[in-house]
């Protein structure tokens, strides 16, 4: 932990450093440069302006080498809408009671990957989540495949294991929908999920829920599953780990 500077910023040459890290995970290294709006090597969207950004800086280097990027319902809704939103309808997880938090933009660079970078961005994140009360978590996991077979084994596998209940369901928009796929292949679960991306590993672990059918991002090259993560449904666990108990004492109550 002495070796990092963890932070959560709205700071302008922090979150360039931010999009700078971005740019090399997400359009370099695991998209072969193939997107296309990005400009002066730095990952941006529209969204940005809008979030609050979580950075990680090597102490050694003083370089950022982890970040996050987390988007309050009632921000989102004041002004540009949710990120997921350009892949899926919405509608169901809009509705939910309190306030929300959109996650997003998760990477680490590649040679501090085995250094933890995400638990100790999640220790920020569940602190964030105390500060402003956040009932539910949601946000896009990524397979860095688009093969029908791939995706459709691991859709199958989520569908039966941790898939939502109807109310909590969301579908592509008709621009995102998978061709191809099938939700109902016999697969051996624990191999499926041990080939899952780290990120997606861990909101399962967490006990987050698949929302529905995966959607197409053809800027990314992925399948994208949107997942949904209630902080009352945490473990006594995890709750004591990331020091959320009172907090869900509060929203049982609230």
């Amino acid at each position: 932990m002495q070796d990092f500077e963890i932070k959560i910023t709205t700071d302008h040459q922090e979150v360039r450093e931010a999009q700078q890290l971005r740019f090399q995970v997400f359009n370099l290294e695991l998209n072969k440069g193939l997107r296309s709006s990005y400009c002066q090597n730095l990952d941006v969207d529209d969204f940005d302006p809008y979030c609050e950004h979580i950075i990680v800086r090597d102490l050694k280097s003083k370089e950022v080498v982890g970040t996050y990027r987390l988007l309050l319902g009632s921000q989102a809704r004041k002004h540009i809408g949710f990120y997921s939103e350009r892949e899926f309808d919405l509608a169901n997880i809009k509705k939910l009671p309190g306030e929300i938090l959109e996650l997003g933009r998760s990477c680490a660079r590649k040679d501090f990957r085995d250094k933890a970078l995400i638990p100790l961005m999640w220790e920020a994140i569940a602190q964030y989540v105390k500060e402003h009360e956040v009932r539910y978590l949601f946000g896009c996991g990524s397979l860095y495949t688009t093969e029908a077979q791939e995706v459709s084994e691991c859709f199958s596998m989520l569908k039966r294991k941790y898939y939502a209940p109807e109310e909590l369901r969301v579908r592509p928009l008709a621009g995102c929908r998978f061709s191809g796929i099938s939700d109902s292949l016999e697969v051996a679960d624990e191999p499926i999920f041990l080939k899952l991306p780290s990120l997606i590993k861990g909101y399962l672990r967490l006990g987050a829920i698949v929302c529905g059918p995966p959607a197409f991002d053809r800027e990314f090259g992925t399948a994208d599953f949107l997942v949904l993560l209630d902080i009352d449904k945490l473990s006594a666990e995890y709750l004591r780990r990331f020091g959320l108990m009172g907090a869900k004492v509060r929203n049982a109550v609230g």
